[in-house]
């Protein structure tokens, strides 16, 4: 299976920035954005990679990446669909999987790449979870029935969903012939959806969900600055809980405690809650599908975080609070839950601000057979929601 990665297009809306360069090659925190797709690409193990890029900056990407990688030039911006019919004589007959280079993933898409190699035939894209509606409205949004995606929808102004297809792409050889049945858009352009929605007719078209962070740092200036933020921070793309050591400065008056810095975490915090709980409480498990990351800490008491990795099973516990004076982050694609060990007066941050009109709130049994061992209490005092099957 060959890859492709797609750096052309103008980047008007990077302007002025784009003036001196590819957007591609500007930097995302400590590299060139067009590295990290490639990288992408690589750990799904993809060896055999093209570049495709447009104007003058063939030259540039081969300064960066040298004879490691295929280079194409796609003279003018004549859209995604088009970039990638550049590739045919590179792929030949091989399957391909192509990735936009100005799209970010903070965590693997190796599988996606394996679940596209045991596919019989047709196409497979990567689709992301999206909180805002006004930036669902920039993207391609899939209408999803019954498990089947039945029309993907560009740049729909009542979009049908939260999930955004992203810029991960997964093709057998025939997308080449798909392309040179297109005509083009309104704008002028050979488009990327036209090629989906060509394999959603036929039944051909399967996805997974990313459940980790998706960024498009092309996508405008603010989105750009959102990535690199996002990339800098620690326990980017991470997918397990984090114990951070909180230390107490003490004097006679009493004590502090800085509890957490925004630049230390993975998003920015936008809603603190405190709790009270009882000793023998459990308020859990709950996941939020669009990666809202949670900052625990006991301020009061001793309490057990317990997370869980709903895809591989891994379980995680942390003890705090009394005897151990320390906060734990929780990254989004965990179910998660506390239980309180003593009475519990518990903080916790959160990357997103709850919406009782749309709640990202879903739940799992505080039984599940993969965590329950590692509660204290078989009879748990619980919540009318957390005491119900699911």
């Amino acid at each position: 299976m060959n890859g492709v990665g797609l750096a052309g297009g103008t980047g008007s809306r990077l302007d002025p920035r784009t003036r001196i360069t590819n957007k591609h090659l500007l930097p995302v925190y400590d590299r060139p954005m067009v590295v990290y797709a490639i990288e992408a690409l690589r750990e799904g193990g993809i060896t055999e990679i093209m570049l495709v890029t447009g104007g003058e900056h063939v030259g540039d990407f081969r300064r960066l990446f040298g004879d490691d990688l295929r280079y194409g030039n796609q003279e003018r911006a004549g859209g995604i669909a088009e970039a990638l019919g550049l590739a045919r004589d590179f792929v030949g007959s091989e399957r391909v999987v192509v990735m936009l280079a100005d799209n970010i993933f903070g965590g693997p898409i190796a599988g996606t790449i394996r679940n596209f190699e045991q596919q019989q035939e047709g196409a497979r894209v990567l689709l992301a979870h999206v909180r805002e509606t006004e930036h669902l409205r920039h993207l391609g949004i899939p209408r999803i029935e019954d498990g089947r995606i039945t029309e993907i929808l560009e740049k729909p102004q009542d979009p049908p969903g939260r999930l955004a297809v992203t810029g991960l792409y997964c093709y057998e050889p025939d997308v080449f012939d798909v392309v040179d049945g297109l005509a083009p858009s309104g704008r002028g352009e050979l488009e990327i959806t036209d090629v989906n929605n060509h394999y959603v007719r036929a039944g051909k078209l399967e996805y997974d969900v990313f459940e980790g962070y998706w960024g498009d740092a092309g996508e405008s200036i603010d989105a750009y600055y959102e990535v690199i933020e996002r990339v800098r921070r620690p326990h980017f793309g991470s997918d397990r809980t984090r114990p951070i050591p909180l230390r107490r400065y003490e004097d006679d008056r009493g004590w502090l405690v800085e509890i957490a810095r925004t630049s230390g975490l993975p998003k920015p915090i936008r809603q603190t809650n405190v709790s009270f709980s009882r000793q023998g409480t459990i308020r859990g498990l709950h996941y939020h599908e669009r990666g809202q990351d949670d900052l625990f800490v006991c301020l009061q008491g001793r309490a057990r975080v317990v997370a869980l990795d709903r895809d591989t099973g891994e379980a995680f516990s942390e003890d705090i609070g009394d005897g151990n004076f320390a906060a734990v982050y929780v990254p989004g694609n965990l179910a998660h839950g506390f239980e309180a060990l003593t009475d519990v007066l518990m903080l916790y941050h959160v990357s997103e601000e709850y919406d009782a009109a749309d709640p990202d709130e879903h739940g799992l049994p505080w039984g599940d057979p993969r965590v329950v061992d590692l509660w204290s209490t078989t009879s748990p005092i619980l919540s009318e929601r957390d005491s119900s099957p699911s």
